[in-house]
Order: structure tokens, then sequence, then C-alpha cells
């Protein structure tokens, strides 16, 4: 009889098993019998074989890099995070340096695993799959001179200027290994991957300090940066991801907004200064969000977290803030030379996207995201790839976008290109897999700020 109510209790799983396996299988099938129109890369087969064309290197956007535990094995993503949780959050610690844990960074995401491409992560997998259509290498695998590329991941949880530290040590060891104290490479910085890349390629490893000047320091090792779908003006999609988290897979719990909350680059992703005043914590007070309202934090449905501190939680809150509106200055703070690094702008324009959120003056009372009438998406949203705006891609909230030719606020752009492409999918879009590949193919040689 026991085994019997056994089998009754897990009976209802298969179903929904096979539904899922069914599901992954149909995606699979589709997207094979599609026949999509990919750029082909056998026409610049002669490229390809030029031995003045850099190596290449890929930062990932947030959530784009593995974290594992120091034995190897996978804390993100893995089949618990899709349907549990493994606890991703870090403690509340302040100085935000001391709010770490001992995960470290993995591969690539959904690069060599089925199970983040069926979650959405499928960009990079096409990226990587483009670049060895077309002749590239991992140099960690093959050690070559020229079109290679190499994968620089992160803990996208931490502050994103130690994250362009890592991207700095990453270029120096790549030299070193080359033997050439002169290399300059190509750098694809995907959604917060290129704000990781803008960073380094203005300050090197300063700090985000007021009075610190765009000294272009990280110019001396790239050579051509490619910024894919950048949040230059941040977003709102972070301010509910910090006030509500998001889900994954079937879980809620995973990047819930309790784990959110101890994650100094989500605060970074926020608008920046100039378009809303997300980066004061009186703003927070005023409306009581997050540790500023009168809400215990829930780890889960049953009662609240014992050990919660509400007040390291505001101190934590306010200096991530605090850190995210340096760090937004920096990005804005108008240069005193002209950047001697070509920069090229690639985003999408096709899709409704999230701009702004409902906010109610009642203290306590969480922001609206989504849009119950159409005048209201008419004010909440605007052209964007689905998650980042164009506007924000191209950071227009700043004064010189009135006057650059690509309608861009940040004097580094040397050229801004737009399409009909989302943020998870832009490297399977023929035109965009062009552009791409013709920029990383671009000999040294032809460049007009090449140093040699």
């Amino acid at each position: 009889m026991a085994a019997r109510n056994n089998a009754r209790k897990t009976q209802p799983l298969w179903p929904f098993l096979a539904g899922v396996a069914a599901g992954a299988a149909g995606a699979v099938l589709a997207q094979a019998l599609a026949g999509r129109k990919d750029f082909d890369p056998r026409l610049l087969r002669e490229a390809i074989r030029d031995p003045d064309v850099p190596l290449t290197v890929i930062v990932p956007g947030v959530l784009g890099s593995e974290l594992l535990r120091h034995d190897g094995t996978h804390v993100w993503l893995n089949l618990g995070n899709a349907f549990g949780s493994h606890d991703l959050s870090l403690p509340l610690r302040v100085p935000l340096s001391a709010s770490r844990d001992d995960l470290i960074p993995g591969g690539l995401l959904g690069f060599d695993a089925v199970l983040p491409r069926l979650f959405g992560f499928t960009e990079y997998a096409e990226l990587l799959a483009l670049l060895t259509e077309a002749g590239f290498r991992d140099v960690r695998q093959e050690a070559r001179r020229s079109a290679g590329y190499f994968v620089c991941t992160y803990d996208w949880r931490r502050d994103i200027v130690e994250s362009a530290r890592r991207l700095e040590a990453a270029l120096e060891r790549l030299a070193d290994d080359l033997g050439d104290p002169q290399a300059r490479f190509n750098v694809v910085g995907h959604s917060m991957g290129g704000l990781v890349a803008r960073y380094y390629l203005r300050y090197g490893s300063a700090e985000p300090d007021d009075g610190q000047p765009v000294t272009w320091a990280g110019a001396r090792r790239i050579h051509t940066l490619v910024l894919v779908a950048p949040p230059n003006s941040g977003g709102i999609p972070a301010l509910d991801t910090i006030l509500n988290g998001t889900r994954v897979g079937f879980s809620s719990t995973t990047l819930s907004a309790d784990v959110v909350a101890g994650m100094p680059s989500i605060y970074q992703l926020l608008p920046a200064p100039g378009t809303r005043t997300l980066h004061d914590p009186e703003t927070w007070k005023r409306f009581g969000w997050a540790p500023f309202g009168t809400q215990r934090r829930v780890r889960d449905a049953r009662a609240p977290d014992p050990s919660y501190d509400i007040e390291a939680h505001r101190v934590f809150v306010s200096a991530a803030l605090a850190r995210a509106g340096a760090f937004h200055r920096a990005l804005a703070r108008t240069p005193s030379s002209p950047c001697p690094t070509r920069v090229l702008l690639l985003g999408g324009d096709c899709l409704p996207t999230l701009e702004r959120a409902i906010v109610s003056e009642r203290p306590g009372v969480a922001p609206r995201f989504e849009a119950w009438t159409r005048r209201e998406a008419a004010l909440m949203y605007e052209a964007g790839d689905g998650r980042i705006s164009r506007a924000s891609v191209l950071a227009s909230h700043l004064p010189g976008a009135e006057t650059h030719d690509g309608g861009s606020g940040l004097p580094e752009i040397h050229q801004a290109v737009f399409g009909s492409a989302d943020h998870h999918g832009i490297y399977g879009e023929p035109t965009f897999q062009s552009l791409l590949l013709r920029a990383l193919l671009r000999p040294r040689r032809a460049h007009p700020h090449a140093r040699r």
C-alpha cells in the first residue's frame, strides 16, 4: 500500500518532466529546421589569414559567467538553480570590497552546456560559433598571435570597477604570453560587459573618484572596442530586480530580491544620474523601498529571517548607491583629449523596451513595471532590444548626444549601428554578424590610431 501511495505521489511529476523534455527537443528541432540565414564567414576567408589581425577578448554581461566552488562544481548555472536555489547572495558588508564569498568565475555561460540555452542564455554560444566558423580559435586551446579569441569571465555580482581590474589583469597576461609588451587587443563587451570594458578604457584600474580625469589608460591594450547593447545610461529593469528579484527557470528564489540585495553590480545598472534620482538614498527613504520600508526580509514563505539586520542592509544600500553614482559620473565625464581607440556601438531598436515605472507617492508601495493601459505603455516603453533601450545604449541623456553624428552622448563612440535584434539574439542576426566580424578582422595597420 505504501509503495502504491508513493507511486501516486510521484506520478504527476512524469507528465511535467516529459513536457519539459518534449519542449526542449522541439526547440532544438525547430532551430535546426528554421534554416537561419547567417552571414557566411567564408566571405572573409582572406582576412582571417592576415597575421596583423589582433586577438579578440570577449567580456560577457551580467549572469554570463559561470560561478564555481573551488572544487570546480557549478553553482551558476545548474539544475538546482532552475528548480530550486543555491544561495548566491553576498553578505551585506561595508566597505563593498568585503562583501564577497568563496565562489570563483568559471567559463562562459551557455557555451558548452545545454541547460543555460534552454533558459534563454543563447547569445554566447552563437557568438563563439560565429567566431569559430570564421576561423578564430580559443587561444587557451590553440596558441596563436592573431585571429584567436579569449573569454574574460568575472563574478558578475561584484563591483564593476573590480571586474574592470580583472579585465586589465587578463590583458596583461595575454601580452606576457605573446611576449609583446606593446600588444593591443580587440575587445567585445556585451551588455554589462560593455560597461566593464568602457571603464577600463577610460581609467584602467583607477578608482571612480570625482576628481579622477579620463586618462584613456586602457587604450594601451585595446585596439578596437566593440560595445554590444551596453546599458550606458542604466535601465529601470535593474530597480525591478532589486525590489522584486527575477525568475530563473522555474525558480523564484535563486535571484530573489533577498539574494540580489547584496550584489553591488545591480545597483550600478540603475538609471544614470541625470536621468533619475535613484542613486540618492533619500529617494529610497521617501518611497519606503527595500530596507527603508517597514517589512522584515523574508528568506522563504514560512517566516522572516531571524538573522536579518535591517540597519546593516540600509548602510549597505546607501554605500552601493553612492558607488553606483560615482561609477556613472566617471563614465559620463567629459575627457580632455580624443579617445585613441576605435569604439563601435551595436544595438537593437526594434522592440518596445521598459524605460520607466509607475511610482506611487504612498511610502512602502512598490513601483509598477507593467503597463495597464495603452497610455501607460506609451509612457513606459521606448525603442530598444527588449532589455536595453536605444536611449540607454547611446547615453542620449548626456549633452554631447545633440551634436554627435550617431546621436551618442559618449565622445569615445566612433560609430553607432542599430537594427532588428533582441538583446539575447544579436549575434544571430546577419547584419550584426557581418559588422562584428569585419571590425574584428580589421588589421592593426589599417587602424588610424594604431600604435606599433
